[in-house]
């Protein structure tokens, strides 16, 4: 009888035991973190080692898994059609386009609270910078990436149309994509597939020149529009033959291999002059404003840039998930890991950090530039406010690109798309 009893409490305790471990061990928390810093992108093997080390720091308790995005139109499609559902990722980067629409959604992670609990991203933002994704009292981002875009040239592609500097107007420049022309080399690289992101980039250079860097408050029918177009219009009589539906892969490609002269981007894809392009590449790099139109109100010096994306969060049920969210936001956001990734692919970011004294030449430069810039311009894209009209650009300047419109009629595009 009593080895029975004691054979009943044996199975007992080693089935209650059994159940306490299995309980434990699926209280791993799961992390799904769509990324796009993902493939070719410069920031990708920082990020992972991130994800690793944090999850190694973590082990049993919480573990981030990385969703590849590669295709960051058909990541910003989804992540909308998530907004618009309520169903978000549990961590994912939100650009400054779709920032808006998170915020009226309601469907992000408040970070507000966690702000004002710990003292982490008071100290490690500069002031007031937390305010620029605060509206009606909640936090739905975090401010991370930022950038600039100034004019990317080839030296020696230039040096041998006969120029030593960059022009500075576009007077100017023409007449050097002239020049680099007769040397047998193309001048610019530009696209007007997907965002058209580069052409885009140049476009909203071309627009602060005519209109200045407020030109987005007094609307579409400012004159400086129909400039702009203008300059986008000459400019595609002196880039490659596929820009009409290229990508930034080609767009870029070209540029990474000498075929093209000129290149717009901004300073993640300062590794990429190393790690794809033809040997001796980088050296013969230079980076300069862009060209400004006589005549109009923006200033010589002016860059493009600003806000490239921020960190945001579902919301969650879970409060133990949350938590765990929120440390690995904070992981992401520490000094130390902002200063690792913004040395090993050239990226800006808005979270104070010391960097090292050896950082590439073309930041330095960059930043030197921006520094001294009058201003600095949102891009179009940003500027507009307007998803719908961002979507339109690569229509218009496609339809411009081919002589189906003129300036002012690329100018009605934008406007029927509202």
């Amino acid at each position: 009888m009593i080895k029975s009893i004691l054979k009943f409490f044996s199975v007992t305790f080693i089935s209650i035991s059994f159940t306490i471990i299995s309980t434990v061990a699926s209280a791993e928390i799961t992390i799904n973190w769509p990324s796009i810093w993902v493939g070719k992108d410069s920031k990708t093997t920082v990020i992972r080692e991130l994800v690793d080390e944090f999850n190694a720091a973590n082990a049993g308790a919480i573990k981030v898994v990385i969703e590849e995005q590669t295709d960051y139109d058909i990541y910003a499609q989804k992540l909308t059609a998530q907004i618009s559902t309520g169903d978000l990722p549990d961590v994912f980067t939100v650009g400054a386009d779709l920032l808006d629409i998170l915020h009226r959604s309601g469907k992000a992670m408040d970070l507000a609270p966690h702000v004002g609990s710990d003292s982490h991203w008071n100290n490690v933002y500069p002031e007031n910078a937390l305010q620029s994704n605060m509206m009606g009292g909640q936090l739905t981002a975090l401010p991370y990436e930022l950038f600039v875009t100034p004019v990317t040239y080839n030296k020696k592609l230039l040096k041998a149309a006969g120029y030593d500097e960059f022009p500075a107007t576009y007077d100017e420049f023409f007449k050097m994509c002239e020049a680099v022309t007769a040397t047998g080399k193309v001048c610019t690289s530009q696209m007007t597939g997907k965002n058209a992101w580069t052409s885009m980039l140049w476009f909203s250079q071309a627009v602060a020149s005519a209109g200045g860097p407020d030109v987005y408050e007094r609307g579409l029918d400012d004159p400086a529009w129909v400039q702009a177009f203008e300059v986008m219009e000459k400019m595609y009589m002196y880039t490659t033959s596929d820009a009409i539906g290229a990508d930034a892969g080609v767009s870029g490609g070209h540029f990474l291999n000498e075929r093209t002269a000129v290149f717009m981007n901004g300073p993640w894809f300062i590794a990429r002059y190393t790690s794809d392009g033809i040997p001796g590449l980088h050296a013969n790099i230079g980076v300069a404003p862009a060209p400004m139109l006589t005549g109009g109100e923006g200033a010589p010096g002016g860059y493009v840039g600003g806000r490239q994306s921020s960190l945001a969060a579902g919301k969650q049920s879970d409060p133990a998930k949350e938590e765990a969210v929120v440390k690995f936001l904070k992981w992401l956001t520490t000094p130390e890991n902002v200063a690792r990734l913004s040395y090993s692919s050239g990226a800006m970011f808005i979270v104070k950090a010391d960097l090292p004294s050896d950082m590439d030449r073309l930041f330095i430069e960059m930043n030197e530039q921006k520094g001294n810039a009058p201003y600095v311009a949102p891009t179009f894209s940003n500027g507009i406010a307007s998803l719908p009209i961002s979507k339109e650009f690569p229509q218009a300047l496609s339809a411009l690109a081919i002589g189906d419109v003129t300036p002012e009629g690329a100018v009605e595009m934008l406007k029927d798309a509202e």
